[in-house]
């Protein structure tokens, strides 16, 4: 008997769909693409339980005759390819004819379609594989596509999905991109029967973002200056620097109205702003437009990534859009500060095409690229509307308005008197219930001085030990306050509760870890849809931006999504914070350095700040001697 077989259709599809469909949002990604293809107007996208009960895609597009419609779901059957020349100048969303049959291969499969010429549509349905014979349907014209049970007959693939919370968000996630990336189309978005959004059609990509941001936002984007390049044309919409973050969430990229994720155009992006500071990256919306010849779309399952034929002319076109558009926003800023107004007027409605208008796409590859490089038509869109939460300002946001109203109603100030009294009073007992153990751990340590006011200096029999007495403080009250964390840390309400509209994905994670935001001291309550309000701080903290330390916050929370650990990372990064500002803020005179040692050795990890940097420093012997070229 050989070894070697063919695969079953069903068990091929389902290996194809591993690929294709990773999670309920991929399953989006794939039947709006074809919507989009068809030529829609309005596309519908209904979920329940975070899409796995059940995920429906219904647009207006061309529809399908009642053969195209039971061929759609063969694998690799497409009407976006017909020849190889093709492949190398795509212009569809989709084009490789794996997405409907590996969708159906793991779900319970129903599609209705009806073109608009005919007077009955069709219906075709599959269940994990298994088709039914079409049958007649009474539809309007145009595509509705249902997928139940996503995962079904797979049950260790769905043992991988997270919560029907996670996954509603990055399917909302999802749409949002679409949504970016083709104004020109209305889209409507219900989850568990509860209308998330419904989105105008709009010629004004300006509006569409103001829509789908926080008026914040909305109100600090700068136009990119239409850039043309060879066979490449960039416009989009810049944030300050002030708007950077830890993660890409901010970045929004699109390559012919296609969402991608590209490291070549990720170093041209942070090129463009002239570096960036490290760990940070800039927020955009990069709209870029590139003859179809000049770029394969045909290197990821997903096509999430692209490949450029000439990625140096992608990357200059990309440098200077950026660069320009910053150093005229500068020039005008300076201009600006020059001559103050007495008062702050918006602008009025422009009479040419804002600089955030998609150009038209040319239908034809073989045009030299003449769209994008035409003037715009004359548009009369007003500027976009602020939303409800907006401060009246368009200027910076001051910092909140503080009132101190800690838990167990004390005062913030008492709350702090009675922190650090309490924290000299568990330095006492801790000294002396461990004062043997101190002893000993500190006993080779010889006080030598202070060097410049600012390190500790001891002599060990092994050789030279330096502290930094902060950064010593630092770990020594981190480790107090983790050991002290079934009571929660005092509070302080605000007078201005701090209204934020968020990433869908990050308000999801704020919801997981809602009880270990009340743990330490931060209240934070749901306001409306994917909208946060942020009642009080931690009193032990002096936030100058509750906004920014939230969304850091929510970013680590992000990254230790799948840790064993992640439910601690919430009241250990505040206790961290709060650490840090408190020990830098002490005064710490030379004579406390051998009593600050002490308490350090005692902690579990002694050699590091909660952030990493080094406590102590040691300079050995041996080490020593090479520096002065003595024998060691």
């Amino acid at each position: 008997m050989p070894s070697i077989h063919v695969m079953s259709p069903t068990l091929a599809s389902q290996v194809a769909a591993g690929e294709v469909v990773e999670r309920p949002a991929s399953v989006v990604k794939e039947l709006v693409e074809n919507s989009l293809d068809a030529g829609a107007k309005f596309v519908r996208v209904e979920i329940r339980r975070g899409g796995v009960g059940m995920i429906k895609v219904t647009d207006d597009g061309s529809g399908m005759s009642r053969a195209d419609a039971e061929l759609c779901t063969k694998r690799h059957a497409t009407s976006k390819l017909s020849s190889l020349e093709e492949l190398f100048e795509i212009t569809h969303l989709g084009f490789r004819g794996e997405a409907l049959p590996s969708i159906a291969s793991v779900s319970r499969f129903k599609l209705c379609t009806r073109q608009q010429q005919d007077l009955e549509g069709w219906e075709i349905r599959i269940d994990g594989g298994l088709e039914h014979e079409p049958r007649s349907s009474g539809v309007s014209p145009g595509t509705a596509i249902e997928v139940a049970d996503l995962f079904y007959n797979t049950p260790a693939r769905r043992k991988f999905l997270k919560s029907a919370e996670t996954e509603a968000s990055h399917v909302e996630h999802q749409i949002r991109l679409h949504a970016l990336a083709y104004p020109q189309v209305r889209f409507a978005y219900k989850r568990d029967d509860q209308l998330v959004f419904d989105l105008p059609a709009t010629a004004d990509l300006r509006v569409r973002i103001s829509a789908l941001t926080d008026a914040a936002t909305a109100a600090a984007l700068i136009p990119i200056e239409t850039t043309i390049g060879p066979g490449i044309s960039i416009t989009g919409f810049l944030l300050p620097l002030s708007e950077a973050i830890r993660t890409r969430k901010g970045q929004y990229v699109f390559m012919n109205t296609r969402p991608v994720e590209d490291q070549l155009i990720n170093r041209a992006i942070r090129d463009g702003y002239g570096g960036f500071p490290t760990g940070l990256h800039p927020a955009l919306f990069l709209y870029m437009e590139v003859e179809p010849a000049l770029v394969d779309v045909n290197v990821h399952p997903a096509k999430k990534e692209v490949r450029f034929r000439r990625s140096a002319d992608v990357v200059n076109t990309i440098v200077e859009a950026i660069a320009n558009t910053l150093q005229k926003h500068a020039r005008q800023e300076i201009h600006a500060a020059a001559a103050p107004e007495p008062e702050r007027i918006l602008p009025a409605p422009s009479t040419t095409a804002p600089h955030g208008e998609i150009p038209a796409r040319s239908t034809n590859p073989g045009s030299a690229f003449p769209a994008a490089a035409r003037p715009a038509p004359a548009s009369s869109a007003a500027q976009p509307p602020l939303s409800s939460f907006a401060r009246q300002s368009h200027g910076p946001v001051p910092p909140p308005t503080l009132r101190a109203i800690p838990l167990k109603q004390v005062p913030a100030t008492q709350g702090k008197l009675d922190f650090h009294r309490q924290e000299d009073e568990e330095t006492a007992r801790h000294a002396h219930e461990n004062a043997a153990s101190e002893r000993d751990a500190s006993a080779g340590f010889s006080y030598l001085g202070t060097l410049r006011q600012q390190f500790a200096l001891f002599e060990t029999p092994e050789g030279l030990v330096l502290m930094h007495p902060k950064a010593a403080r630092e770990r020594i009250i981190f480790e107090r306050l983790r050991a002290r964390r079934e009571a929660p840390m005092p509070s302080q309400q605000l007078l201005d509760p701090v209204v934020l509209d968020l990433d869908p994905r990050d308000f999801a994670v704020i919801r997981q870890f809602a009880p270990h935001f009340d743990q330490a001291g931060m209240a934070v309550t749901p306001f409306g849809q994917n909208t946060i309000r942020i009642e009080s701080i931690p009193a032990l903290l002096e936030l100058e931006n509750a906004r920014a330390f939230l969304l850091e916050l929510v970013d680590r929370l992000t990254q230790s999504e799948f840790s064993r650990n992640a439910k601690r990372v919430a009241y250990e990064t505040f206790i961290g914070e709060f650490a840090r500002k408190s020990a830098w803020r002490e005064r710490i005179s030379p004579h406390r350095a051998p009593a600050i040692l002490k308490d350090l050795l005692a902690c579990e990890v002694p050699y590091c700040t909660p952030g990493g940097k080094p406590t102590l420093v040691n300079y050995s012997v041996p080490e020593i001697k090479r520096k002065f070229g003595l024998q060691a």
